[in-house]
């Protein structure tokens, strides 16, 4: 969480009241020299040396510095001497003389907000009337008359309190800003924890007693109502259909405040062209029933996903500026809401996407391993009678494929632990798995199987076992397919890509020609699994079909790793 900052940083402070004072004296200077009678040699002198007072101070707040205790208080208390003296100099109220006051007065409230401001005022109005004192009593001056006197210190409190309730509403400005900035970033996983977070920070940046939020999410058919009970926030979901428009129509995006929405009474509203008012009950009389509302301000939640409003009651002074303010907060208030639902969405599609692609994996092994086991024991079934030790022999390759499927399976479930890459079953290497593919297709379907492997060892283990599963696709499709009785694999690794062509002497698609993963993707076309496998690589895909048989090209960029 962001700091709340209830006054700018120290550093930018003193920069900007340095640079201030470096424009007051030369400004000072340059205004007397218009009319030198006014620059007489004591007030050159004292122009001269506030002016270099201030180069330097300038300099050494320039660059961030480390700045000693009471700093500010030193450098003030000069300041406020240089004022004195200024008033001493030209004895009396002068528009120099006002000048630096306010300079002064603007310093205590940038470093210390409306406090400062009241004590540098009443420093300079007991200064004045001390000098006035001594200047009549010591040096020989005529008097200030009482009533001048008091007439002045006036004047000086009266500046001091606008300067003042300015540099309150400038502090309230930043502390708004501050809190802001503040809001909680954090996402969070339980969502009543998150509605909670969302009533608590509205109801305190907007110093609402109480704070409603009502929203829906569209096609849900439900209301989500939220608000603060006595020890914990309450969440309900009711029927869409109990409450329908949750303000008066035309008002549904619009900001508004009411004194009392229980009656026919004047509420004004925020629009993108400004204020404006109107003689209405806001609140859908079954919600402003259910919460009593009697003094209420609104503003829509308008996101992607929801709509819906906020709603602070039982204010007791309703301020216009706080609308526009709500329009911030509840822009917070709704993108907050609208992540956990994104959030939510994006592990379903995460979820969605896992179990397809883990449906693919189990498609192109277990599945069509199961297959050719099911064809191994029938054939087994069979030799039995004719031949005992031939069908023996078949028996014992179907344990092998079993217990084979069974490692593969332990693979897939290691799969899907959290922490544990995908890696090649039983870490054997492209070329062994490959070979074993061979052997089995060859035992299962009786076809001969040609494999050439060029220049693949060096691969991340992601690319080797997306290579090893299209291959058993493809080889295994073949086979059951195509009717083939010769299948050629060939994997080569050149230009930065890696190629697996497999070809057939089978009888092809239905469809003739050569066709890329688009053009198969528009017509519906080709092994799906298959298609969606070299997309999830980055690779491409080229299909050639003919009577004669068929010929895929696959490429695969080497440094894309599938996610």
């Amino acid at each position: 969480m962001i700091p709340q900052l209830k006054s700018p940083p120290r550093v930018r402070v003193e920069w900007l009241i340095a640079g201030a004072r470096v424009v007051l004296a030369f400004g000072t200077l340059l205004a007397m020299a218009i009319n030198p009678g006014e620059l007489v040699r004591p007030t050159a002198y004292f122009l001269g040396w506030y002016s270099i007072y201030s180069l330097t101070l300038l300099a050494l707040v320039w660059t961030p510095v480390r700045f000693a205790r009471g700093w500010d208080i030193i450098v003030h208390v000069v300041d406020v001497a240089a004022f004195a003296a200024w008033f001493f100099l030209v004895d009396g109220v002068t528009d120099p003389m006002v000048v630096y006051y306010l300079f002064v007065l603007i310093c205590a409230t940038i470093r210390w907000q409306s406090v400062g401001t009241m004590w540098t005022a009443g420093v300079a109005v007991s200064l004045q009337a001390a000098i006035g004192l001594y200047v009549s009593t010591w040096l020989g001056a005529p008097a200030a008359k009482p009533l001048d006197v008091a007439t002045r210190s006036v004047y000086m409190l009266l500046i001091a309190a606008l300067v003042a309730y300015l540099g309150t509403h400038q502090d309230r400005f930043q502390y708004e800003i501050s809190r802001l900035a503040s809001w909680p970033r954090k996402p969070t996983k339980d969502p009543r924890e998150l509605v909670s977070e969302i009533i608590r920070q509205s109801s305190e940046f907007l110093r609402a007693p109480r704070t409603v939020l009502v929203w829906e999410e569209p096609g849900e058919g439900w209301v989500n109502v939220a608000w603060q009970g006595e020890y914990d926030v309450m969440w309900t979901q009711e029927p869409e259909a109990k409450y329908g428009s949750f303000v008066l129509p035309g008002l549904e995006r619009s900001s508004f405040q009411a004194a009392d929405a229980a009656i026919d009474s004047r509420v004004m509203l925020l629009r993108s062209t400004g204020f404006r008012r109107r003689q209405c009950r806001p609140v859908n009389e079954a919600l402003r029933a259910r919460f009593n509302m009697s003094a209420v301000q609104s503003w829509p939640l308008n996101g992607e996903l929801l709509r819906g409003r906020m709603f602070c009651l039982d204010q007791v002074r309703m301020r216009l500026d706080d609308l526009i303010l709500g329009e911030v907060v509840a822009w917070l208030a709704v993108t907050r809401l609208e992540s956990h639902y994104w959030q939510e969405r994006l592990r379903d599609a995460a979820a969605l996407d896992e179990r397809v692609r883990l449906a693919r994996d189990l498609h192109d092994s277990l599945l069509q391993s199961q297959t050719g086991v099911a064809l191994q024991l029938v054939a087994a079934r069979r030799l039995l009678e004719r031949d005992p030790a031939v069908g023996k022999q078949r028996l014992g390759d179907v344990q092998q494929q079993l217990e084979r499927d069974e490692l593969e399976l332990r693979t897939f479930v290691s799969r899907l632990r959290p922490a544990v890459r995908p890696v090649a079953p039983a870490a054997l290497s492209l070329a062994e798995r490959l070979d074993e593919l061979r052997q089995r297709v060859e035992r299962q379907w009786e076809i001969h199987v040609r494999l050439q492997l060029d220049a693949i060892d060096g691969l991340p283990d992601e690319l080797l076992e997306g290579t090893y599963r299209l291959a058993q696709e493809s080889v295994v499709n073949a086979a059951r397919h195509a009717d083939a009785s010769v299948i050629d694999v060939r994997v080569t690794r050149a230009d930065g890509r890696l190629e697996l062509r497999i070809a057939d002497d089978g009888r092809g698609f239905p469809f003739q020609g050569t066709y890329d993963l688009a053009a198969l993707n528009g017509m519906n076309e080709g092994p799906l699994t298959l298609k969606e496998r070299v997309a999830d690589l980055g690779g491409a895909l080229t299909l050639v079909s003919a009577e004669s048989g068929t010929e895929l090209l696959i490429t695969l960029p080497l440094t894309r790793v599938p996610m």
